[in-house]
């Protein structure tokens, strides 16, 4: 085989591996009962990619009495996303974040917009992010903020804090971390979640 047919060849099966991405919004109230999940459906999406067709969830449990609390006064909130396959009730992978015991303003919630599909390396498995915020606060102070994507098995995290404007121009929080999985990652996974943390970063206090 000459290098043009080889060239021809790997374009082939990249055009190939993108056009198997297909994503699709999937509203709450038409998410079969029968996947198991806590917590009400906030967002959710069906795709398919080479390995096969997905659903994805995110889902919230707004405050609530904390029973575990050393106060009275003590909250409790969660948030959970799941992925299922076509073919079963259970899922894949499940992310599971909260705050507890909080007798403060609490949150636990996903971004608008938080849950997408993408193929970045473009090898016809999908990259499912998610984005969300967890807060127990009394004052004017940044919430937790997390991305976490899964590419099949493995996850990803970013972890850092929300940015408030504090007057003057000035502003407080904002910087993340990525875990140790991004080092192997290929670049535009760490590009798109740079990207993804800028979008999501600014926090006006009250939202």
């Amino acid at each position: 085989m000459n290098s043009l047919s080889v060239l021809s060849a790997l374009l082939l099966l990249g055009f190939s591996a993108q056009a198997q991405l297909r994503v699709s919004p999937l509203a709450p109230a038409a998410v079969p009962a029968t996947l198991k999940r806590s917590g009400r459906v906030v967002q959710a999406l069906r795709y398919t990619d080479r390995t096969g067709t997905y659903t994805v969830l995110a889902t919230e449990i707004a405050p609530r009495p904390d029973p575990a609390a050393q106060g009275s006064d003590g909250q409790r909130a969660d948030l959970y996303a799941y992925q299922y396959p076509a073919t079963g009730a259970a899922p894949t992978w499940q992310v599971h974040d909260f705050v507890d015991d909080c007798p403060l303003d609490l949150e636990a919630q996903f971004a608008p917009k938080a849950l997408t599909v993408s193929d970045l390396d473009q090898d016809g498995t999908a990259e499912v992010w998610l984005v969300y915020r967890t807060t127990c606060r009394g004052d004017v102070s940044p919430s937790t903020q997390k991305i976490i994507m899964y590419e099949g098995p493995r996850k990803y995290a970013v972890r850092g804090t929300s940015r408030i404007a504090i007057g003057n121009g000035q502003h407080d929080g904002g910087t993340y971390t990525l875990d140790a999985a991004w080092a192997a990652a290929p670049a535009a996974f760490r590009q798109h979640a740079a990207q993804l943390w800028q979008q999501h970063r600014d926090e006006r206090m009250g939202n």
